[in-house]
Order: C-alpha cells, then structure tokens, then sequence
C-alpha cells in the first residue's frame, strides 16, 4: 500500500472549478497562439492543423510524463499548483519567443532562401519548441486533478469525469471568449497575459489549500486513495495486459478521429462561415462542448453503467455511426 494522501479531502467542487478555469485558459493560449504563429506559418488550414497537432502532442506528452510520477506523490494538489505556475510562466514568455523565431527566420531569407521543404521543417520544429514546455505541464494538469479526487469510495471514478467534463465546458467558455470577446477588446497580447494572470491565480491558491489540507491531516492515517475493495477492484478494474491495450488503442483511435474530423469540419464550413480563426474558434467551441457534456453525462450516470470494455465499444459504434450520418 502506498502512504496515505492528506490531500484526500480536498472539496470536489473547489477542484472542479480550478480545473473549469484552468481549460478556459488552455484554449485561450491555443486561440492565441494560432492567431501568432500564422505569422509563421501562414493563414491555411494547414497552419491551424500543425498548432493544433503540436498542442495535443504537447499535452498527450506531459500526461505520459507526469502521470506515473504524480500517481506516487502524496500531495498531488501541491503538484497541480506547481503545474500552474509553470503554465503561466512558459506561456507568458511565448510571444518574445514567436518574435524571436519570426525575426530569425526573416533574416535567413524565409521560404525563398531555404526552399519550401526546409523553410516548413524550420517553421514546425521553431513551433514545437516554443509550445513544448506550456503544452507539456498542461499536459500533468489533469493527472493531478484527478489523483487529488480519486478515492476507494468513489470506485466509478465519478470525480475524475466530473473534473474531465467540466474542464472541456472550461475549453469551450475560454475558446469562445478568447474568440468573440477578449481578443478585439484586449489583443492577442492582452489575452495571453489574461490567461496568465488566472493560471498565476489558480497556482496559489492550489498551493495554499494543499498546505492546509497537509498541515490539517499529519496526524491522520488515512487509507490509500486507490485502493478500491475487493469486489470493486474485481470487477472495474483492467487488470489484463490485452484489456489495457485494447483500451489504449481505442483511445488513440478515438482521438486521431476527433481532431481529423474537426479539421474536415472546418474545411467543409469554411466556404460557408468564411475560413477565418472566428471559424476555426466556433468548430472548436462546439465539438469541445460535445465532449465535456460527454464528461459530464458519465459522471451523473455512472452508478448505472459498469465501465466494461462492451459499454466503450457501444460507445465508439455510436460515434462512428453520428459522423457517418
């Protein structure tokens, strides 16, 4: 059995609203960073595909990074607030890092100098790393959050998809702000530093009620947080290798597909609603809305279904058969 977690008895509902404000900011930091880097890359479908393709690297990668490591911490909140702190810190140097590799590119001559195919892999990789390290401790955010609910009493993992839902809705309200909103009254500047000032306050006080919560359970011996009973464990848990393959497998489908249709979405509507980042920003809105009400809908109904491997494979059936359609 691991130690116990004095962070355990952290309030759901202040988790799940650090983790609505915390996706706001995320998609605020994408919307604007695809307005800055189609400075480099150019306004195409293929310069918001490349941003969106190496944000959801960045953030797939930090989640593998972090998420063994934060599952053997004892104060996974206290790891949360590092997270944010990183996140605005990163973020908030990101556009002198763009005007850094813009004026760098600029001066080695740009496409006509280099040729197309080196003038592209420069532009990708100077994209990859300004984004890598924002991306990568977004990416640790949720391992966190979810480490911090996670409890024997709550065997469906009610918690975690509540948190899941709520900070896709988070995603969604940011996008739409960020879109509609904040980026005519504050500039892209101004929205990125908005973004930064929430995370910088979402830091703190998640390093704060860590605290207390530590301070307040050091003479509490509390069971293991992931330890489910007996028959829970049995019955929910993938505890075969060719179980946790199929479900990894089926997620990575599943989010290739996503992303893949939200690009095929944008190119179809573009004609219609103007290929634009307004555009872009309401296809995000909507298909993340759809996601986090998803989130959402298995938290109120999990007691009703059993997570089983025949329930993700109904699932995955009805999705395929509503793009289809």
């Amino acid at each position: 059995m691991n130690q116990p977690l004095p962070e355990r008895t952290a309030p759901l509902w202040m988790l799940s609203l650090m983790l609505l404000l915390s996706g706001c900011c995320a998609l605020m930091f994408q919307v604007v960073w695809i307005r800055e880097l189609r400075l480099v890359f150019g306004a195409t479908t293929a310069s918001s595909a490349a941003v969106l393709a190496i944000f959801m690297a960045g953030l797939g990668l930090g989640n593998w990074l972090f998420g063994g490591r934060i599952d053997a911490t004892e104060r996974p909140l206290r790891c949360y607030g590092l997270l944010e702190l990183g996140i605005a810190l990163t973020a908030g140097i990101s556009p002198l890092l763009i005007m850094l590799v813009r004026q760098s590119y600029v001066s080695l001559g740009g496409q006509a100098a280099l040729g197309p195919e080196l003038a592209t892999l420069l532009r990708l990789l100077a994209s990859a790393l300004i984004l890598a390290a924002p991306t990568i401790l977004m990416g640790g955010t949720m391992p966190a959050a979810a480490r911090a609910v996670t409890s024997s009493a709550d065997p469906h993992r009610r918690g975690v998809a509540l948190i899941y839902g709520l900070n896709t809705i988070g995603a969604v309200v940011g996008a739409g702000m960020a879109n509609f909103m904040l980026l005519e009254a504050l500039g892209n500047r101004g929205v990125l530093w908005f973004a930064c000032g929430i995370n910088l306050l979402l830091a703190v006080s998640a390093l704060l009620i860590s605290k207390k919560l530590s301070q307040g359970a050091e003479t509490q011996t509390v069971q293991d947080q992931t330890e489910l009973p007996p028959s829970v464990s049995q019955e929910n848990s993938i505890t075969q290798p060719e179980q946790l393959g199929i479900v990894c497998f089926a997620s990575g489908t599943v989010g290739f597909v996503f992303f893949l249709m939200e690009i095929v979405w944008y190119r179809m509507l573009g004609p219609l609603l103007g290929g634009t980042t307004y555009t872009f920003g309401l296809i995000l809105c909507v298909a993340l809305l759809g996601i986090g009400v998803g989130g959402a809908l298995y938290a109120l109904l999990a007691r009703l279904v059993k997570p089983t491997l025949s329930f993700l494979a109904v699932i995955c059936s009805l999705e395929a058969l509503l793009i289809a359609v």
